[in-house]
């Protein structure tokens, strides 16, 4: 059970102490694209991701978009935002987050993965020793599978996530 436990929560990736998060070692951030990042069938990325990702290089973190998405979606994502990146990621399989650790030349314990699920981006940051951070969702309009893995989440995980510390 604690693989689907994030070690910190967060509204949204603009409210993260990312302060706190550099005072613990943390150098390079994993982001999710749909849910995390921008809201889920946003195409390119917002002005906001766009301006969050200028941010967290001013503040001295690598970047590593890390999604299940196609590589066509995530290279876009990852030419526009002008970070690295690692499309169908199969997430929560730890291959894609070795990936990421390599192309950003960071150890495990040197990086967070931020995303909105517990089910892929939280377990497989965990898998791999990983600091975690659950995020809510930006956009309740998903597909039908994501809608099936939320419910399951709900079901087993909601007790233990009221225990999980605000970041």
């Amino acid at each position: 059970m604690s693989y689907y436990i994030p070690d910190y929560r967060a509204k949204s990736i603009f409210e993260i102490d990312y302060d706190k998060l550099r005072k613990l070692g943390i150098k390079g951030i994993l982001i999710d694209i749909d849910n995390t990042l921008v809201p889920m069938h946003t195409r390119i990325p917002t002005e906001e991701a766009i301006n969050w990702v200028k941010e967290m290089i001013h503040l001295d973190f690598k970047v590593c978009i890390l999604s299940n998405a196609n590589h066509e979606r995530t290279s876009l994502f990852k030419d526009i935002l002008a970070v690295t990146g690692v499309g169908m990621a199969f997430k929560p399989r730890k291959k894609g987050y070795l990936k990421a650790l390599e192309v950003l030349a960071l150890e495990n314990t040197q990086c967070v993965m931020i995303g909105d699920q517990l089910l892929t981006d939280i377990k497989g940051g965990n898998k791999i020793n990983m600091m975690t951070v659950l995020t809510e969702v930006l956009d309740k309009n998903e597909h039908w599978f994501v809608r099936l893995k939320r419910v399951i989440e709900n079901l087993f995980l909601r007790k233990q996530l009221e225990k999980v510390e605000w970041i």
